[in-house]
């Protein structure tokens, strides 16, 4: 028996495989006759070892994907800065607004309120037929509300000639004096109140923010103290409180 058959290659993969086999151990090709040649063992060696091991199709790398690889990076890349010009354009980056100080400029009677106009020329016009106090004390509300303080200091200041005592009245018109500009007005106005009554807190509050807008950071403490001292648990006493801890 012939104990090292004679060799030939696969006509299909080049594996050297003996002349025996009816097929290819490596592709599983039958054998033909129209195989190739014999080979010796040192060629054998020698296919063996410049035949590359198999890899598996799926790990190939093929110039079409490559391509397609490079297209879906870019694809990738557009998509992302759309979404985040859709982010931006929506405002989530936007940095939140800075919050205004708004201690010394907080009061009730800011900004113009158009819904009274009609009320307020029904009264004007009411008033030139007939004098009433209530009816005038009203538009000057209604005139300070709207902000139209010049307008309302004319009316408080004609109300208060026949009820110079009413401490309400006199801080409301000190008010709209300090909204004008007017600091040293509104802190005459508003220190008179306290003659007709002393615990009057608004006006500590208010004289406090006043004062702190005319450079007089320690009489504005001092206000305040007072205002808390009238009383600390209502939203006045908490707010002059507010006042002292951030001034």
């Amino acid at each position: 028996m012939n104990n090292n058959p004679e060799k030939i290659r696969c006509n299909n993969c080049g594996e050297p495989i003996s002349i025996n086999d009816k097929f290819c151990s490596q592709c599983g090709v039958p054998v033909t006759n129209s195989s190739n040649k014999n080979i010796t063992d040192k060629e054998i060696t020698a296919s063996k070892k410049s035949k590359p091991k198999h890899i598996p199709s799926a790990n190939v790398s093929q110039p079409g994907k490559k391509i397609s690889g490079i297209k879906i990076l870019y694809l990738t890349f557009a998509l992302a800065v759309i979404g985040l010009l859709i982010v931006y354009s929506a405002g989530v980056f936007d940095k939140h607004p800075v919050t205004i100080n708004q201690s010394v400029n907080n009061n009730p009677h800011s900004g113009v309120d158009l819904k009274y106009l009609e009320r307020i020329n029904q009264l004007e016009e009411e008033l030139k037929k007939q004098p009433d106090n209530n009816k005038l004390l009203e538009l000057a509300h209604l005139l300070n509300d709207s902000g139209f303080k010049e307008k309302a200091v004319e009316k408080y200041l004609t109300y208060l000639k026949t009820n110079p005592k009413e401490a309400d009245v006199l801080v409301d018109l000190g008010v709209c004096y300090y909204e004008l500009g007017r600091n040293e007005d509104a802190l005459s106005y508003m220190k008179e109140a306290l003659k007709y009554q002393p615990k009057h807190q608004i006006a500590h509050l208010n004289i406090g923010i006043v004062s702190l807008a005319s450079n007089k950071h320690d009489e504005a403490i001092q206000w305040w103290k007072k205002a808390v001292e009238i009383n600390p648990n209502n939203e006045i006493g908490k707010r002059a409180q507010e006042l002292i801890n951030s001034h």
